[in-house]
């Protein structure tokens, strides 16, 4: 084999290798993360174009907002980013801005560049986390929607390598199961059941991120992306001159795919949350569109299209 097709050979298992890995990884965070973006869009669309912006924000903004920006000042953290100024909510601000977080960082590290998709994503993130809190304390039998959510998670686990589309009619099914334990008859008579359904309503028609926030994630992604190349290029490169040899059984813990089963573990539980959160967004949305849409109706507005301002 000439050098040429050898180059060519190498290069084409690291980037195959590199999407693999980032599909694995980051694929379910998109899938959902573009869902509930455009849920509560079409929520806050829907707002505007009846009520106008003054209810939504009177309504929902006032903790759906909060919790937008703690999702950005949450990954500011963690990725080692400096907090310039921060506002959790101010509605009357000159601008129309509800709420902000103005980070910096240190441009020369990998660490925070990388941190940058994080930040951007980060309502999207916290936001499904708190759901899944409300979901705990709120619902009165929570043990079992949790357990649900749990199959969910088991089922993803499964096919997230090689089996996803055998698990997809296991999946639809305890979906549907977690619909019907959550929307039981007897918690629509505790009080804190509709806390919960207010809450989450507040919450996941502010999951929508402003053009920053996307801004900010992809420069944060193309990161991301140059990172696992250069990573794959050194422990591939060192597998194809047979360096990786001289390390025997220890080479495993330098290849991420050594901790595939924890990792498929965490992506499984965050996926089963995200569809979850997508699942009661959506649920939210329709409810709302169909509401408003009465409202718009009777002042001879007409139906309202959500899908753009």
């Amino acid at each position: 084999m000439s050098r040429l097709n050898i180059l060519i050979d190498f290069i084409k298992q690291v980037l195959l290798t590199t999407f693999s890995q980032l599909l694995w990884l980051l694929g379910l965070l998109f899938i959902f993360g573009f869902i509930l973006f455009f849920l509560a869009r079409f929520t806050r669309n829907t707002y505007i174009k009846t009520t106008g912006k003054t209810l939504d924000i009177i309504v929902t903004g006032w903790i759906g907002t909060p919790i937008h920006e703690l999702g950005h000042a949450l990954f500011c953290i963690i990725f080692w980013h400096k907090i310039d100024d921060i506002k959790l909510y101010t509605p009357n601000s000159a601008d129309g801005t509800l709420g902000y977080v103005n980070h910096s960082f240190n441009p020369k590290s990998i660490y925070q560049k990388i941190g940058n998709f994080f930040i951007g994503i980060g309502p999207i993130i916290l936001g499904t986390i708190v759901l899944y809190g409300l979901l705990f304390f709120l619902v009165p039998n929570t043990k079992d929607v949790l357990s649900s959510i749990q199959l969910q998670s088991k089922v993803l686990s499964q096919g997230i390598h090689g089996e996803f589309m055998n698990s997809l009619n296991p999946l639809w099914k305890s979906t549907l199961y977690t619909l019907e334990t959550l929307f039981k008859k007897g918690n629509f008579t505790d009080y804190k059941f509709w806390i919960f359904l207010y809450l989450s309503m507040c919450i996941s028609s502010h999951m929508e991120l402003s053009p920053p926030d996307i801004k900010g994630a992809w420069r944060g992604l193309l990161s991301i992306v140059i990172f696992f190349l250069v990573l794959n290029i050194i422990i591939i490169g060192l597998e194809t001159v047979g360096v990786s040899n001289h390390f025997g059984g220890w080479w495993k813990f330098v290849k991420i795919e050594s901790y595939a089963s924890g990792i498929n573990k965490w992506v499984g539980t965050f996926g089963a949350l995200s569809i979850f959160a997508s699942v009661l967004s959506g649920l939210i949305f329709f409810t709302n569109y169909f509401l408003l849409n009465i409202y718009s109706l009777s002042q001879r507005k007409g139906i309202v299209n959500p899908f753009w301002v």
